[in-house]
């Protein structure tokens, strides 16, 4: 079962990857690492065993100063400039889980990827849950679009 919704959640993953090129990003606050946008596009509902998961693409835009020493650490990132993290979460957003962290350069090219897992661990910081409240607010609105869309006047 588990490798399942790992295989659905890679096919998911490949969908938002493809999917980098056209962002509708909005920022939702700053780290002491940089800033933190939302992918606004790139939010997906998935049910899994009668249970309903969220995923959310993220993006993190490093600062001047986290970013030297990010390359110096690892010399894999010299050319990073940004991380593009896909997370999941469940129903209600207490617990999300870190899919994949993609790391990209000026020229949005992958330059290094990290495999996270699918296992969810409690939302420990106010930036966490406002990324899920700010998805759920956009899948709303799509939603509020697409029913004024099948509206018959």
């Amino acid at each position: 079962m588990k490798r399942k919704l790992i295989f659905l959640l890679c096919l998911l993953l490949l969908c938002f990857a493809s999917a980098a090129a056209a962002q509708n990003l909005e920022k939702l606050g700053s780290t002491t690492s940089g800033d933190l946008y939302i992918d606004k596009d790139n939010i997906q509902p998935l049910t899994h065993d009668g249970k309903l998961f969220l995923l959310v693409q993220a993006e993190l835009h490093y600062n001047e100063e986290t970013l030297p020493k990010l390359q110096s650490l690892r010399p894999e990132l010299r050319t990073a400039v940004e991380v593009t993290q896909i997370y999941m979460y469940n129903n209600d957003g207490t617990q999300y889980a870190l899919l994949k962290s993609l790391y990209t350069d000026k020229d949005d090219q992958v330059v290094y990827s990290v495999d996270g897992t699918p296992e969810l661990k409690p939302v420990q910081s106010r930036l966490q849950m406002l990324l899920y409240e700010k998805a759920l607010s956009q899948l709303e609105e799509q939603k509020r679009i697409a029913d004024m869309l099948k509206r018959k006047y």
